[in-house]
């Protein structure tokens, strides 16, 4: 009688656990639900895109972090030759993505060869890790819906960290008073150099430590990396590249251990070109 109570309950749980996992991608899901962003970026991509009539073979899809590629330098040097389109808007969560690509009509005038993603950061303060997937996922099958033969990057959500967790080494606090020293042994120091160079040391940014990162970021990419299917998604996580080898967040990668700094840009360039120029083939 145990052996069959056992077995009933397993049966169960079977059957129950997709039904959970359902509910995180489907209408209960509040990272799935869509979001009006019809604002003035969101009216600039639509004529944009009317005055280029539909150019450009990569489309990157995202949030402040993807709207910040805007007048970087390794924007051009890096995606040029590809004609991308940036449709980044500051503060978006999945739910604004998938207004835009739906509702929003971005996608009806662009015939791109793949997208780049990464999108979800904005999501973290109110929604679960599963939840933040169920929308990432939910965008995917949209474009893969409007259009079957787009090919898709899907980025891993990059590190962040809270910057009052951050910390200056002893090698860059040594480096900011070694200046200060030098000015100090002079027999008439100037004055106005020293108060510059202590308030360039009371600026300094630090390094998060990797233990007191968002440890959610991770939740997030473990579960849609399994959107990866080697043939029209494809998945890459390249935090790792933003931080050092003791796998801390600089401030000089991220100013404010969110948004990337020119530096970091490049970083992002540099690590998903070559992804791009299989996919447009």
């Amino acid at each position: 009688m145990y052996r069959l109570i056992t077995a009933g309950c397993v049966l169960a749980l079977s059957l129950f656990i997709p039904l959970l996992n359902a509910g995180e991608q489907g209408e209960d899901n509040p990272a799935v639900k869509k979001l009006n962003r019809d604002i003035a970026r969101h009216k600039d991509f639509l004529k944009r895109i009317e005055e280029s009539k539909g150019a450009g073979n990569v489309i990157f899809l995202g949030d402040s972090i993807t709207h910040g590629w805007e007048g970087q330098k390794a924007w051009q040097e890096h995606f040029g030759s590809f004609k991308p389109v940036n449709l980044g808007i500051s503060g978006d969560q999945t739910g604004h993505v998938l207004w835009r690509i739906t509702e929003g009509h971005e996608l009806d005038h662009l015939e791109p060869k793949a997208a780049v993603i990464m999108i979800g950061t904005n999501n973290i303060g109110g929604h679960s890790a599963q939840q933040i997937a169920g929308g990432i996922t939910a965008i995917v099958e949209e474009l893969k819906r409007q259009k079957p033969h787009i090919k898709v990057l899907v980025l891993g959500v990059f590190p962040r960290g809270n910057p009052a967790d951050a910390q200056r080494s002893l090698e860059q606090i040594s480096e900011g008073i070694k200046p200060i020293n030098d000015e100090l042994k002079k027999e008439m120091p100037d004055i106005k150099r020293l108060q510059a160079l202590v308030k360039n040391l009371e600026q300094q940014r630090g390094t998060i430590p990797a233990a007191k990162l968002n440890k959610k970021v991770a939740e997030i990419n473990a579960i849609i990396a399994n959107l990866d299917d080697g043939k029209t998604v494809f998945y890459k996580d390249i935090g790792k590249e933003f931080l050092d080898q003791s796998g801390g967040l600089s401030g000089e990668i991220m100013p404010d251990y969110l948004h990337l700094s020119a530096k970091g840009y490049d970083i992002w360039g540099k690590a998903i070109k070559g992804d791009i120029e299989k996919l447009v083939k």
